[in-house]
């Protein structure tokens, strides 16, 4: 097996691919993203790109107690782009050795838990290591990926008025500055002429 990030979610330790780990921060959602299901928080800016809050506590269905105060994301590489896990916190980074790992049978391994690959005992805890590929639905991300994209096209709408007005301002500016020139070019052979 490789590293994991183990990281506790309302009392029950999960692990997640550390290989694919881009980041563990703190963070807010910066806006909100409509549309999205109901355990995506919003989004928020990741260098320089705009990035999905999954909030796994609502994804696993495991919301038995109160959000703690102070939680992490985990900023993960995925087939869908970047995505935030919300955690309660990351424990620690550790290997856990193939011979603690138990595959979840294929059984068992479909439906709302099919991301569950397998468990094992670690420090006393069951360990529960998840592929973060299978958290969300292809349904689920196509959902998420419209709505960020819709926010791009409107950031460079945006984008490309703001560059339209300044042109348009420094026109004007410049159409001013010729006047006055010419103004004051003319008020000048009129002086000599006199």
């Amino acid at each position: 097996m490789n590293k994991q990030v183990i990281c506790d979610i309302d009392g029950q330790y999960y692990g997640l691919d550390s290989a694919s780990v881009r980041s563990i921060e703190n963070g807010v959602p910066q806006m909100l993203l409509g549309g999205a299901p109901d355990f995506v928080e919003g989004l928020i800016k990741f260098r320089g790109e705009w990035v999905p809050i999954v909030r796994l506590r609502s994804l696993f269905g495991t919301d038995k107690s109160e959000q703690p105060k102070y939680s992490q994301l985990i900023y993960m590489s995925t087939f869908n782009g970047t995505v935030a896990y919300r955690v309660d916190k990351v424990v620690e980074i550790d290997v856990i050795a193939d011979g603690e790992f138990q595959r979840i049978p294929i059984v068992i391994h479909s439906g709302k838990t099919a991301y569950v690959v397998g468990a094992c005992s670690h420090h006393g805890r069951i360990l529960l290591v998840v592929d973060h590929n299978r958290l969300l639905s292809r349904d689920e991300a196509q959902t998420i990926k419209a709505g960020i994209k819709a926010i791009y096209e409107a950031e460079e709408a945006e984008r490309r008025r703001k560059e339209e007005e300044e042109a348009r301002r420094r026109a004007e500016e410049e159409a001013k500055r010729k006047a006055a020139e010419e103004g004051s070019t003319e008020a000048g052979e009129d002086s000599s002429k006199e």
